[in-house]
């Protein structure tokens, strides 16, 4: 019997006892083996939801962070259900498909979609993304590189607040510490890292941390580049950490800044790279992630500044573009990667990198999308950076699709 039903994140499948989450201060309560049922997952639960079989939520959506690690984790994650929190009852045996997203009484045997084993080699890059540094070994014989490492996982599993790691300084050597073994293991391809993009609700709960800012939709607020611009000298501190990899060999490593709205932005986070040693386009590749309507219009700016890639974030360019609040239920139907005002932003940015001999590359959940991937290829994309558990299908997809291409050429 299904009890409920959410959106499901991945294709796991789980049976466990269920677990109910009130506070944030019950989660040490978590054993291991438990289906954690909450209202919400934020980033800064990860350290103790992977002890979990698997998460069923309220609210979120499937390009929530929680969701998008919990999937590299293994770990089934059923989203924006509504009620579960209501419905299911504590320390009763569920199952939970996090491919339908239906959660049932009991236990149910559900077949698991297996990874395909044939690996292609299709002319685009088929790249990952990487929240959990502990599976690129695993990972970097099938992917073509990294299209992003997002660090601020490891920084969140400190418990510590950046600047309380600034101010102790540990920060350097944790970042480095987390990119250091990615670098290594896909060497020499291409990593990118980002760097931080923290929305301020994350931070709340970790040690040092000041009074929140109390957005309502950190989301469309004070995250990404100008965050870390108000506080300079964490920007310092990730990008000495490039340094320090980078000084180690591994030229493989480039640099990403996310969600950036204004071109003086770019020029800031360069000159600050500057001042730790690292010269731009010459020792190092720098790039910027198109996630705002923005920096979408002005990509002539950037690439006149120079630019060695251009990230394109579907996810972030979407709610921006539609004003439809990502996270949000109440409004979850009107969000759509697929709109035309997305798709014909996305086209023209791909274009105009491929007119300057620019990497262009999707990251995120557009990236496991079959539908959304064969468009960015039709649109001429270099690269997309998918999910650890879906790079062998992208792969085989995304050279069907050039198949395709080349037949009707002839």
């Amino acid at each position: 019997m299904i009890l409920v039903k959410g959106i499901g994140t991945s294709s796991y499948v789980s049976v466990g006892r269920v677990k109910k989450i009130k506070k944030k201060e019950e989660l040490l309560d978590i054993k291991g083996g438990e289906i954690v049922v909450m209202s919400r997952a934020s980033r800064d639960m990860l350290s103790y939801l992977r002890k979990a079989a698997g998460v069923v939520t309220d609210y979120g959506g499937i390009t929530s962070h929680a969701a998008i690690v919990l999937r590299e984790l293994k770990i089934p994650c059923i989203v924006g259900t509504g009620n579960a929190t209501e419905i299911i009852i504590e320390d009763t045996i569920i199952t939970v498909d996090g491919k339908t997203g239906n959660i049932y009484q009991g236990f149910i045997e559900i077949e698991e979609v297996k990874d395909l084993f044939e690996v292609y080699n299709p002319a685009t890059h088929i790249k990952v993304n990487l929240n959990i540094p502990e599976i690129a070994a695993e990972v970097a014989h099938y992917a073509d590189g990294v299209g992003s490492i997002r660090i601020e996982n490891t920084i969140i599993r400190t418990g510590k607040h950046p600047q309380k790691l600034l101010e102790e300084n540990k920060l350097t050597e944790t970042i480095v510490k987390g990119i250091e073994g990615i670098v290594n293991a896909f060497y020499p391809k291409p990593v990118w890292f980002r760097t931080f993009d923290i929305l301020s609700d994350e931070l709340t709960h970790l040690d040092g941390a000041t009074t929140s800012i109390g957005e309502k939709n950190p989301l469309i607020g004070y995250r990404g580049i100008i965050n870390d611009l108000k506080n300079q000298e964490i920007l310092k501190a990730e990008f000495q950490a490039v340094r320090e990899v980078y000084e180690q060999g591994y030229t493989n490593i480039a640099v990403k800044i996310p969600f950036i709205r204004d071109i003086s932005e770019y020029v800031q986070a360069k000159n600050i790279l500057k001042s730790t040693g690292l010269k731009p386009h010459k020792d190092i590749k720098i790039g910027i992630s198109v996630e705002t309507p923005s920096s979408a219009c002005i990509l002539d700016d950037f690439i006149r500044e120079g630019i060695d890639f251009v990230s394109i974030g579907m996810s972030d360019l979407t709610m921006a573009m539609l004003a439809v609040d990502r996270r949000s239920v109440k409004v979850a139907k009107h969000y759509n990667l697929l709109h035309p005002a997305v798709l014909n932003t996305v086209e023209a940015v791909i274009k105009k990198c491929a007119e300057n001999s620019i990497e262009s590359c999707v990251c995120g959940y557009a990236a496991t999308n079959e539908a959304i991937v064969k468009k960015l290829v039709e649109y001429g994309i270099t690269s997309i950076s998918t999910n650890p558990d879906q790079i062998l299908k992208m792969r085989k997809i995304v050279e069907k699709v050039e198949n395709k291409i080349i037949n009707k050429v002839f």
